[in-house]
C-alpha cells in the first residue's frame, strides 16, 4: 500500500512540474518579425556575452565581445581563459568581412569560425538579429524566426539599460550551431 501511494504521490509531483518543462515557443515569420521592430536606427553598440559554435560535433566555447560605432563593427572571440582567438572586423558600408587570428591558434578554432564568421551573408545576417530582438520577447520567452535556411531561436528574456534583450539567442543552419548568451550590453 506504501509502495502505491509513494508512487501515485511522484506521479502527482511529475504531472505538476510537466508544463513547466518545455515553454511554448511563439514561431514568427519573418515579415512579422520585421514589422514590429522599432524605427530607430542604432548607430553604435556594445556586446558582452558568450559563445558557443558547434559544426559537425567539433566545438569552440568561449567569450564575445562585439562592438559597433561610425559603420565599423569589431568583435573578439576569446577562449575559455580570455586570449584572444579572433578579431573580426565589418566594414559596414563596404559588406567587407576582414578576420585576423592570433598567433598559435588551434587550427580547428580557426577553420569552426571561419566557417561561420567570415561569410559575409552570415555575418551581417547575425547582426541584424542580434541587433534588433523580436518586440514579441515582451510578452513571450521563446521565439522562433526561419530566415534564409537559418533557424533563430531567442530564449528568455531579461531589462539590460531600459531594453528588453534574451537570454540567449541560438543561430542553426544544417550542421551550425552557433549560441550567444547575453551578459551586458549597451547602446
Amino acid at each position: 500500500m506504501r509502495i502505491t501511494l509513494v508512487a501515485l504521490f511522484i506521479l502527482f509531483l511529475s504531472g505538476c512540474a510537466l508544463p513547466f518543462l518545455k515553454q511554448d515557443t511563439e514561431i514568427l515569420s519573418y515579415e512579422e518579425y520585421k514589422n514590429a521592430l522599432p524605427t530607430k536606427i542604432t548607430n553604435k553598440f556594445k556586446l558582452n556575452g558568450k559563445l558557443s559554435l558547434f559544426i559537425n560535433n567539433k566545438g569552440q566555447t568561449g567569450k564575445i565581445l562585439w562592438f559597433f560605432e561610425n559603420n565599423k563593427d569589431t568583435i573578439h572571440i576569446l577562449n575559455p581563459f580570455n586570449t584572444k582567438i579572433v578579431e573580426i572586423i565589418l566594414l559596414e558600408p563596404e559588406k567587407k568581412v576582414i578576420l585576423k587570428f592570433s598567433k598559435n591558434n588551434n587550427k580547428n578554432s580557426e577553420e569552426l569560425i571561419s566557417r561561420v564568421f567570415s561569410k559575409k551573408e552570415n555575418i551581417f545576417l547575425l547582426k541584424e538579429f542580434i541587433v534588433n530582438p523580436p518586440q514579441q520577447l515582451i510578452k513571450k520567452n521563446n521565439i522562433s524566426i526561419k530566415y534564409k535556411n537559418w533557424n533563430i531561436y531567442y530564449q528568455g528574456n531579461k531589462i539590460i539599460r531600459n531594453q528588453i534583450l534574451p537570454n540567449t539567442i541560438e543561430f542553426e543552419k544544417g550542421n551550425i550551431s552557433l549560441k550567444i548568451f547575453i551578459a551586458d550590453w549597451s547602446l
